[in-house]
């Protein structure tokens, strides 16, 4: 069991150097992420205006074409008012005529509100392109700096990472996955020794001298009861005052 415990006091070595190289990088990934969506986010943004801009165009041109086939139409009527025999035939060329008018005269209307449109969004889209650019400069830069950082640490992490796993897999996989677990819950901290005057290197609660005798042994895993840490000795921690 010695073997064992010593082999988890290096272990967290490692995993606490491993700790603070990607402390090293800070926020920098979360950064690099969070921007990427922006960009995903105003670049849809920007391809959605980009597509209601054209549906306004098409819609346009669609109402000028009508609008063209319409006034042939008027035309026709205004001739067929000298063809008429009668008030009753004038009457019903007339409100043909009317008819049409009022129907030119609406699809006028919406054409002059989509050339309205099509300038507030001409607008709103060159604010997105801007937006855009904006945030990729951003992002350009964050991953810039992040990529930085990793050559930084990117050789010194694998070899640690190399290291890691060789012992890692020297041990039994129940005790690295309580070890695991301990380290993650107690703040990178889940092997401690035993300090001065029978005090618990983690939570520094005294621990009953028949326990402080059993850790000095190392011949079973012995958990702090308070904090739950993985309890060692070390001589020279235990001439170390709490």
């Amino acid at each position: 069991m010695k073997d064992v415990l010593d082999r988890l006091v290096e272990l967290q070595k490692l995993d606490q150097q491993l700790h603070q190289l990607k402390a090293l990088r800070g926020d920098l990934p979360n950064q690099v992420q969070m921007l990427q969506q922006d960009v995903n986010q105003a670049k849809k943004n920007l391809q959605d205006q980009k597509d209601k801009l054209q549906t306004y165009r098409k819609e346009k041109d669609m109402l000028e074409l009508e609008i063209k086939d319409l006034e042939s139409k008027q035309k026709k009527y205004h001739d067929q008012l000298y063809q008429v025999k009668n008030n009753r035939e004038y009457d019903a060329v007339s409100m043909e005529i009317e008819n049409v008018k009022e129907t030119i005269s609406n699809k006028e209307t919406r054409i002059i509100e989509l050339i309205t449109l099509d300038e507030d969004l001409e607008k709103s889209i060159q604010s997105t392109q801007n937006e855009v650019q904006e945030i990729q400069g951003q992002l350009d830069q964050k991953e810039n700096d992040l990529k930085k950082r990793l050559g930084q640490t990117e050789v010194e992490e694998k070899k640690l990472q190399t290291e890691r796993s060789k012992i890692a897999s020297d041990l039994p996989p129940r005790i690295v996955s309580m070890y695991q677990r301990i380290f993650n819950a107690k703040n990178k901290i889940a092997v401690v020794p035993v300090l001065g005057h029978g005090v618990c290197g983690g939570c520094f609660k005294n621990l009953p001298p028949q326990r402080v005798l059993e850790i000095r042994e190392m011949k079973r895993m012995n958990l702090c009861e308070v904090c739950g840490r993985i309890l060692v000795w070390d001589e020279e921690a235990a001439d170390k005052k709490p």
